[in-house]
Order: structure tokens, then sequence, then C-alpha cells
């Protein structure tokens, strides 16, 4: 992250101001760098320990209209599926498309009244899809699934659709698993960085193919780093991460209250049914 406060660079030790470099922790400690001079962190070497890592697992993503999951729509949504193949559903949500998340994800007003599918249709397609993938017992890789897994709920229920039976599903969650392995990981969480981190190829960030594809290789490799990740059974893995996840939001709501800021994080996963503040 941005260095903001000035100090000796940890490697050439000449003077960086404040905002012109990285502030970076080693050993809990916090250093200044010049960009050129700051340390490249490495994730851990692969193993050759066996786990649910080696067995098929599908990526799922979506694209959205809001940050707020409960009152988001999707506007597209993709699933890779074991063998490689895609799945791909691009919605027009009924409603306008901030510009705000049009500049995340790329796509307009224009796009889904040209090539959008009615929200009712599509939804009714992905749920039947996401709900054969958990009747299979397979799986489901999401990056942040909280907010996948309750936009897509909500918009079913918005629609009159069936449900997705969640309490039967199998997520595996990238995002929760770095934490855990990466306890004093204080740069960004993004998926394009995290993905550097763990060498894997995101060819298009915010799309939701690439997204999906790309939790799926993160996923894998984090399991291949880790062999108490990779060991554990899926179902327990499941049980595990919605443990890990409300103890690393109690952490983030307590750095939230020692700020003094008026904001609430959401201890639920991977389905939350409350709005956030």
């Amino acid at each position: 992250m941005i260095n903001r406060y000035p100090g000796s660079c940890g490697k050439c030790r000449k003077w960086v101001e404040a905002g012109a470099g990285q502030a970076i922790t080693t050993g809990g400690r916090w250093s200044s760098y010049h960009h050129e001079c700051a340390p490249v962190r490495t994730a851990p070497l692969r193993g050759n320990h066996r786990g649910w890592h080696d067995l098929p697992v599908v990526g799922f993503d979506i694209e959205g209209t809001d940050q707020e999951p409960l009152d988001s729509r999707i506007v597209s949504a993709a699933l890779v599926h074991a063998d490689g193949t895609t799945s791909n559903w691009l919605v027009n949500p009924g409603v306008p498309i901030p510009s705000d998340s049009t500049a995340v994800h790329g796509i307009t007003d224009e796009m889904v009244r040209n090539a959008g599918r009615p929200p009712r249709e599509a939804l009714a397609e992905l749920g039947t899809a996401i709900s054969k993938v958990i009747a299979d017992g397979t799986p489901l890789v999401v990056f942040c699934a909280h907010y996948d897994v309750t936009v897509l709920h909500t918009e079913l229920a918005r629609h009159g659709l069936p449900p997705v039976e969640w309490d039967r599903a199998v997520i595996v969650d990238p995002s929760i698993l770095h934490a855990e392995v990466e306890p004093r990981w204080y740069d960004s969480r993004q998926l394009g960085d995290l993905c550097r981190y763990y060498e894997v190829d995101l060819a298009n960030a915010h799309d939701a193919e690439s997204d999906a594809r790309a939790a799926v290789d993160m996923a894998v490799s984090i399991a291949a780093r880790h062999e108490q990740i990779a060991r554990m059974h899926p179902d327990a893995l499941h049980q595990a991460q919605i443990g890990w996840y409300a103890q690393q939001k109690r952490d983030l709501q307590a750095f939230f209250d020692r700020q003094g800021r008026d904001e609430t994080v959401s201890l639920e996963w991977p389905l939350e049914t409350k709005r956030r503040r």
C-alpha cells in the first residue's frame, strides 16, 4: 500500500516522501520503500500432497449493479465447469446500471438492452445450473462468496423463482482461505492482486468468466501450497470457513471501531440476510 508517512527506504536507506513509495510490513514492523526497492512477496512453494484440489470444482462469479448485495441486480454471471467449459449470462436487470458499476465491469445500459436477456428467464437458468452443481456434490468456488450468493438469492426471490438450497452447498472461498493462511497480510486483497501472489492468470478482471476461472485457480493454488487446507474434506472446509469468516470480520469490525468509523460488518457467510450500514 502507498506509504502515508515519510521514512528511510528499507532497502537503499534513502528518504521516501509520504505518498511516494510503499509501506510494507515484515515481521510485524512497517517500513517505507521506493517502488523500485520494494521486496516482492512470494507465496510458499507448492507441495506434492493430495487433497480436494485434485477433484472437480466449479467456478462461479457475477457482476452486479450495486456493492450492497441486498440491493444489487445481476448484469452478468458465469459458471466455469470442471471440464473447462463455461456457461455465461448477460442480463438486462430492468433498472439503469450506475456509472460507477459500469466503470468496474464495463457493462453498459446499451449493452444489456441490445444483448441482455430478460432477468426472470436468465436467472431461472442460472439458479437451476447452480442447484445442479450443489445436487451433484461438486464444490462451488466463489471469490468473496458472501456477495455473489446473497445477490443471487435476493434476485431469485425478487423474481418469484425457486431458491437455491444454500444450506446443502459446499463452497470454497479463496478470499477466506487467503486470510486464514496469511493472517498478517496488510496489502490489497483484491482478486487481481492476490492472483499475482498465487501465480494465477487473470485474463480480464471483472469479467464474470475470467473472475470465476481465476477464483478456481487461486483456490487450487492455495490448497497446493498449504497442506492443512488441502487435506480437509470439502464439507468440513465449508463449515470451517463459516467460523474463519466470522472471526476475520470481527477483527475488521474492531479495526473500524478503533478508528471511530460508523460501519457495521456482517459476520454471515455465505448468505447475508441483513443490509450493511
